[in-house]
């Protein structure tokens, strides 16, 4: 068999070096990410390596197995649906021979190859769209780069115009210069953030965070209150309505504690009420409520009649960016009827891309509060300027680590 490796800084590049040299055709064996350059691992680069061959004794064993399982699967179908002849009894019946029934396969082996199917049938359609995208030739990568932080196409085909309309066309242009201007396009795509902003003085500030289970709510909330008791010398309380999670009001208590700053757990919205009289004299007022599915129409409809009666002054939906968009945008529509207008985005350090943040505020009329990585309290949490999320979106794909930038609450 004869094995070929071919290079390149993404894979998009890779996979269209091996469709050039050996043609649609070709079988992928192996991929994988080097390092490249650099003294003492500073300075490196990374590098896409694939293997792959021409093999005819390969691709026709690929399309010899291909063809063998749409015949059984033909055969099945025909004779599932055919019709018993009239005037034959069942028990006359001649049975078709059963096909021949082929070795086992280790389970392991057959999801191996199944995950490595589903990433090679990625990689490709991210190859096709990034082939002939409708952008200038000298922002290729870039624009491969957009795709693969999983900023939607039409998004980076817009961006990428931009970018070139505002570029030298005389060959000076340095990559610096392109990064700048990616930078600054991405800038006014996005809205500027809206950090917590207090009442004048005379009441408290009520902000409620709302949002899916498992998305960091609780988290979020004590990063908050201790930026708001430690460092702006504010007098804050904390409300909680999840009653359906022992640790959660358990894991607030502690903070509260720490904090020396009040907390009330509330069961019905009558005690909500008597929570925020008893709160009158404080600066601001977190109200923690339980994680609920956008799909249960009675939990929203509960949390709904806690909001009515706190009338908080902002609600912030709380989202993971390791969610699918879909996901995301079905979330946020189910509760911008509680009248959400902010969105914190949380588990960055968990992200596979931060196109995601583009993409939803883009379509959606709401504005970026905070981002928040990690579990550290009072770190890890910053404000959501668009400069941050646009340098969010132009880091390297593979291997980055995201770390809290000095912008805090």
């Amino acid at each position: 068999m004869k094995l070929k490796t071919y290079q390149a800084r993404s894979m998009s590049d890779a996979l269209a070096k091996v469709k050039k040299d050996l043609g649609r055709d070709a079988v992928i064996l192996h991929t994988r990410t080097l390092e490249r350059g650099g003294v003492f691992g500073l300075g490196s680069r990374s590098v896409v390596e694939i293997t792959a061959t021409a093999d005819r004794k390969v691709t026709s064993f690929r399309k010899a197995n291909t063809a063998q399982g749409h015949r059984r699967m033909t055969q099945r179908d025909l004779v599932t649906r055919e019709p018993e002849p009239r005037g034959i009894r069942s028990q006359d019946r001649v049975e078709p021979a059963p096909p021949p029934i082929s070795p086992p396969v280790d389970p392991s082996i057959r999801r191996e190859v199944e995950e490595i199917r589903a990433m090679v049938g990625d990689l490709l359609q991210r190859s096709e769209r990034s082939e002939h995208p409708d952008v200038p030739a000298d922002l290729i990568d870039h624009y491969s780069h957009l795709i693969g932080q999983d900023v939607a196409a039409e998004l980076a085909v817009d961006l990428l115009t931009r970018v070139h309309q505002s570029l030298p066309h005389d060959g000076t242009c340095s990559q610096e210069r392109v990064r700048a201007e990616l930078c600054r396009v991405l800038n006014e795509m996005l809205p500027t953030a809206a950090p917590l902003e207090l009442n004048a003085v005379g009441r408290p500030t009520v902000v409620a965070m709302v949002g899916p289970t498992g998305v960091g709510k609780t988290t979020t909330i004590a990063k908050l209150a201790a930026n708001m008791r430690l460092r702006e010398g504010m007098k804050v309380g904390l409300i909680t309505i999840d009653s359906y999670r022992i640790a959660a009001v358990e894991q607030l208590k502690t903070y509260a504690q720490i904090l020396k700053v009040p907390l009330i757990p509330v069961l019905t919205p009558e005690e909500m009420r008597n929570a925020l009289e008893r709160m009158i004299d404080l600066d601001l007022v977190l109200i923690d409520t339980a994680g609920r599915s956008q799909n249960d129409d009675l939990r929203m409809a509960e949390l709904r009649e806690f909001l009515q009666v706190a009338e908080p002054d902002q609600v912030h939906l709380v989202l993971s960016t390791t969610s699918r968009e879909a996901t995301i945008r079905e979330t946020i529509e189910k509760f911008k009827v509680m009248g959400a207008e902010h969105l914190i985005f949380t588990k960055l350090d968990e992200a596979v891309g931060f196109g995601v943040i583009l993409n939803v505020l883009k379509t959606v009329n709401m504005r970026l509060s905070y981002l928040t990585n990690g579990q550290s309290v009072p770190d890890d949490i910053e404000i959501g300027s668009a400069s941050r999320v646009a340098r969010l979106i132009l880091e390297p794909v593979h291997g980055k680590v995201v770390v809290m930038e000095k912008n805090r609450p």
